[in-house]
């Protein structure tokens, strides 16, 4: 029995649309075995048009940071960029900083579901650059039937235009601005790092056997 692939032609048809606008972009390819709960919900979600989402590295330069209080000392004030980064309720890691941003809903493209996503979480407006990162996912349920779903996930850098973070309760356990890097860090985020930081984690996830550059 030949295996049935869920949005592998939006996908594809996506991905595509994004090489064209952006140029030179990592793209990467992974697969993932999910238990058959889990597959069944991406199942429906993605029968529904669901293919992923997308996430936000935002950087805030020293001019843009607000004023200090009358009891703050001078010498607080900003002198680097910072990334703001936030703690996700649904990570197991309870400690583990990742990027804002999420799921695209109806016919929205990937930018203008990364600046809702933003907004709705955290209270941010921001202006998306390109995007450093496309990560392409191959799921199959554990339960060995012959399905595929595919789903794309857009990481972009990103500028902060204004606003004061307000976190999004129901979603987000906490958010804060970064001038260096928190002991841990969700995936997207720990790849625009290595760069972006210098961090040279131990656990590269995209060097891993099922991960692959397309």
């Amino acid at each position: 029995m030949s295996t049935t692939h869920i949005n592998r032609e939006a996908v594809e048809r996506r991905l595509s649309r994004l090489r064209s606008a952006y140029g030179d972009v990592s793209v990467l390819e992974g697969e993932e075995t999910n238990s058959t709960e889990w597959f069944d919900t991406l199942r429906s979600r993605g029968e529904d048009g669901y293919t992923g989402g997308g996430y936000a590295w935002i950087v805030r330069d020293p001019e843009d940071a607000p004023e200090l209080s009358d009891s703050m000392p001078t010498d607080a004030r900003e002198e680097r960029s910072h990334v703001l980064l936030i703690v996700d309720r649904g990570d197991e890691n309870e400690n583990r900083w990742g990027l804002p941003g999420g799921g695209r809903e109806d016919d929205e493209t990937y930018e203008q579901a990364t600046v809702r996503e933003v907004r709705e979480e955290t209270g941010l407006e921001v202006s998306l650059g390109s995007p450093f990162l496309l990560y392409r996912v191959r799921h199959v349920p554990e339960d060995g039937r012959d399905l595929c779903l595919h789903t794309l996930w857009v990481s972009f850098d990103a500028t902060y235009e204004g606003g004061s973070v307000g976190l999004q309760a129901g979603e987000l356990r906490g958010a804060a601005w970064f001038s260096t890097p928190p002991p841990t860090l969700g995936p997207w985020a720990l790849y625009r790092a290595v760069d972006w930081w210098g961090v040279d984690p131990d656990d590269r996830w995209w060097d891993a056997d099922d991960v692959r550059e397309a």
